[in-house]
């Protein structure tokens, strides 16, 4: 009824295709394509030595933290439930990838019900509700607007991460220039 994305992935020591057909073992090479391409894992799986026949170790030993998670987004896809939940599962993910494989999600499973718990408040901005914790209990709640508009919480969190992201591109720029 539900897929689940965890942060920290757990990968079989065995192929990325089993890792990515893990809950849908009946899944043909097109789907596996399909998922693999949606959560942006396919060009670096081209790139490993046999592709999707490479065999990975134990929790994804010689990957990076964001292709373990991308692998694990497409085998929540693949199992292809009516509703995901992506348990700051993009925390290694950088923010084009993860506007992507959102934005993937929303365009070819229109029907799916998606729960995103984040910490990024991008990660959010464009869900139909958000529902902002503090200690454990609601403090805000509304759609990104909105709460942009209420002046509290969430958008001082919004606003934080905005000014260090856009330093962090400033000093790389710098380093690079």
């Amino acid at each position: 009824y539900f897929a689940y994305v965890f942060q920290d992935v757990f990968l079989f020591s065995n192929t990325v295709k089993y890792n990515i057909t893990f809950a849908n073992k009946d899944a043909d090479f097109s789907q596996v394509q399909k998922a693999a391409k949606i959560s942006c894992s396919e060009e670096f799986i081209t790139g490993l030595s046999e592709g999707c026949d490479t065999i990975i170790g134990e929790r994804g030993v010689g990957l990076s933290g964001g292709q373990k998670q991308r692998l694990s987004i497409a085998r929540a896809l693949l199992k292809d439930s009516p509703v995901l939940i992506l348990d700051d599962c993009s925390s290694a993910l950088d923010m084009i990838t993860e506007k992507k494989v959102l934005k993937g999600i929303k365009r070819e499973y229109p029907g799916k019900t998606l729960i995103i718990i984040a910490h990024r408040a991008e990660s959010v901005k464009d869900c139909d509700e958000i529902i902002y914790l503090e200690n454990g209990e609601i403090a805000e709640r509304g759609t990104f607007r909105q709460l942009l508009r209420q002046d509290g919480r969430f958008a001082a969190v919004y606003r934080d991460q905005k000014t260090s992201a856009q330093n962090e591109e400033e000093q790389l720029a710098e380093q690079q220039g």
